[in-house]
């Protein structure tokens, strides 16, 4: 029979006075101390930006792996918890890529590569790179790096859910790729060339995939304006990019940006939850106002 226990430590702010409870329950009828506190639930999960919010799990510990276990289960899992709304949205899109792939890719080609110049190659070749870990593992790292530093742990939690939907959505755009099999656009060969499992692969835009699933990651994580344009913005520029530098056409693009959004928004809020589910041993803080409370739920 599993059991919890809670240690609860009260500093209530009056000099030299200090009172400890313990308390164990079964775990389907635990209720934290001073539940009738809205502040003292450890149980609830955090808001959303908030510098407050509870510590997540170490980025090396078998506690994140669990996590990114769950994430990719979540993932694989998700089309047989669909239901019939869910699939008639997937047949729009899929529906509105095909006949993008056959009107569309090869004018915006066109005016793309005619519009080319030496300075928007130097600087779409930089921008692109936001969507690959060359510039998105050092975006995360400074995320974390500054969580550490500053006690932020809403800034240590994007980084270890962008971490996690990256990799999960990389494998979902390689798998993609190597199923369909179109060509790029450099090639030659036209925009409704496939050879799967074959040829380079071009069908959905890798470098979309991670610039939006790094951008939804975050743009979840802030409730701001500010943030979701500039996170969003750049990830678009990294689509352009693509298309300008004629490694995509502007399909590949936005099936890209679906994938990694969709991905990186829906993780960040089964994370919310399975870390609500699964408190790790560190202690959570939290305040009313006149008291301090720890706890600690094992």
């Amino acid at each position: 029979m599993w059991r919890w226990l809670t240690l609860t430590v009260f500093l209530t702010g009056e000099f030299g006075s200090t009172a400890v409870s313990r308390e164990a329950k079964r775990d389907d009828d635990c209720t934290p101390c001073l539940a009738s506190s809205p502040a003292s639930d450890a149980t609830a999960p955090p808001a959303f930006g908030s510098s407050a919010a509870r510590e997540p799990e170490p980025l090396i510990s078998t506690d994140y792996l669990k996590l990114i276990w769950a994430d990719t289960s979540e993932t694989a899992s998700a089309p047989w918890r669909w239901d019939g709304g869910d699939w008639r949205d997937l047949g729009l899109i899929g529906g509105g890529v095909v006949l993008g792939m056959a009107a569309l890719d090869k004018p915006i080609r066109d005016v793309a590569q005619r519009n080319r110049s030496t300075s928007s190659d130097r600087f779409f070749t930089h921008i692109q790179r936001f969507g690959t870990k060359q510039y998105g593992l050092p975006v995360l790292a400074g995320f974390y790096a500054y969580g550490e530093f500053a006690g932020d742990n809403e800034s240590k939690t994007v980084a270890l859910d962008g971490l996690s939907a990256s990799l999960i959505s990389a494998l979902v755009t390689s798998s993609i790729k190597g199923l369909v099999g179109r060509t790029r656009p450099s090639s030659g060969r036209g925009p409704h060339y496939f050879a799967p499992l074959q040829d380079d692969y071009s069908f959905p835009s890798g470098h979309a995939t991670g610039a939006f699933t790094f951008a939804s990651v975050i743009a979840t994580h802030y409730d701001s304006i500010w943030v979701d344009t500039a996170a969003y913005g750049i990830a678009g520029l990294v689509g352009i990019a693509r298309i300008q530098q004629d490694a995509h056409g502007a399909t590949d693009v936005v099936a890209g940006g679906l994938i990694g959004g969709f991905i990186g928004h829906h993780l960040v809020r089964f994370n919310q939850k399975w870390r609500a589910d699964h408190p790790a041993l560190a202690p959570t803080i939290s305040s009313d106002g006149r008291q301090v409370l720890l706890t600690w739920t094992f």
